[in-house]
């Protein structure tokens, strides 16, 4: 979905849904792994968390993304929090940050 708001050109809303995806896909690992649901938006708590459970080690770019998305949660949902508008290239790097969770855990 984060995609196709990328390709229509909604910004604000490709962060949004690259965000989301990003911390229910670790909430639903976290679950798998451990059958415990963090109450966090953060996805590099989320990471944190899941890392050291299976005796992982965080690559610095991992970390970089999982920062980025989180800074996310509150620009994209609402408009006057964030001091700039969304670009093209905010949400490219929102998506390949998304891309990198998914191609990395697990």
């Amino acid at each position: 979905m984060a995609s196709e708001f990328l390709r229509r050109g909604f910004y604000p809303e490709a962060c949004f849904f690259a965000q989301q995806s990003a911390e229910f896909y670790l909430k639903g690992k976290l679950i798998e792994v451990t059958g415990a649901r963090l109450y966090t938006h953060s996805i590099l708590q989320l990471l944190t968390v899941l890392y050291q459970t299976l005796g992982r080690e965080l690559s610095e770019e991992l970390v970089r993304c999982a920062k980025y998305l989180t800074e996310q949660y509150i620009g994209s949902r609402y408009p006057d929090a964030r001091m700039l508008e969304y670009d093209k290239d905010d949400a490219e790097q929102c998506i390949k940050c998304m891309e990198m969770i998914f191609t990395n855990v697990f």
